[in-house]
């Protein structure tokens, strides 16, 4: 009796966000995600391989999302050109705190990270972007 599983496929994340336009202003805006359809309080977002949901937060207030290398989950995004995308979030307001694939260097605007670096969305989800198609094992797009 063979014990492999049949093969399951990753289609869906959902955050919710406690301010949600500056969220999809990361998502989309700085990380390229490509919008599908919005709705009140949500919007679809897509790699064209996967559905990324953001919802508003709108229950009670909870407590900060642990970020930065404290992080318990982070999110791999490959972008096309690292350089650009560092750019882009750095003009959009948002911090590089981490150039890890390098080395641990602070992020250097006059140097821009050329394997990955780190990012957090408006409620601290570390995002680690690369360029490389060999980042993390096991993927193919």
């Amino acid at each position: 009796m063979s014990t492999e599983l049949p093969q399951s496929r990753l289609v869906h994340v959902g955050v919710r966000a406690t301010d949600l336009e500056r969220t999809i202003v990361f998502w989309r805006d700085g990380l390229g995600l490509r919008m599908v359809e919005a709705a009140p309080g949500r919007y679809d977002l897509t790699d064209g391989y996967h559905n990324f949901r953001v919802f508003q937060h709108r229950g009670p207030a909870r407590p900060p999302h642990v970020g930065g290398l404290l992080d318990y989950l982070h999110v791999g995004v490959r972008v096309p050109d690292l350089a650009q995308a560092a750019q882009r979030l750095t003009a959009l307001g948002f911090t590089i705190f981490w150039d890890g694939v390098d080395g641990g260097k602070p992020y250097d605007p006059a140097t821009p990270p050329s394997k990955s670096f780190k990012v957090e969305d408006p409620d601290g989800i570390v995002v680690d972007v690369t360029a490389s198609e060999d980042q993390w094992p096991g993927v193919g797009l």
